[in-house]
């Protein structure tokens, strides 16, 4: 018979090894790759950085839309007044 504490730390014991190997997978994916290919290492950087840059493009982009839309629903609001 499994008691409702024995659950709850079992649980617990799941979810702090799922988030351990969360964070191992993504230390072992952003840790640099060593080569001795100058072309590896610099296509690597600079997809990291290209990606980096795409989301903050997309963000501010999103936070544009949105003030934009804004503006507009109340422009449209004062023009049916």
């Amino acid at each position: 018979m499994v008691r409702s504490g024995d659950a709850e730390s079992v649980s617990k014991a799941s979810k702090l090894t799922q988030d351990s190997s969360i964070q191992d997978a993504l230390r072992m994916f952003l840790q640099p790759i060593k080569n001795d290919d100058p072309k590896i290492d610099f296509y690597t950087m600079y997809k990291r950085e290209a990606t980096e840059y795409d989301n903050e493009y997309m963000q501010n982009y999103n936070e544009d839309l949105n003030t934009t839309l804004i503006f507009v629903r109340s422009c449209n609001y004062l023009v049916t007044l």
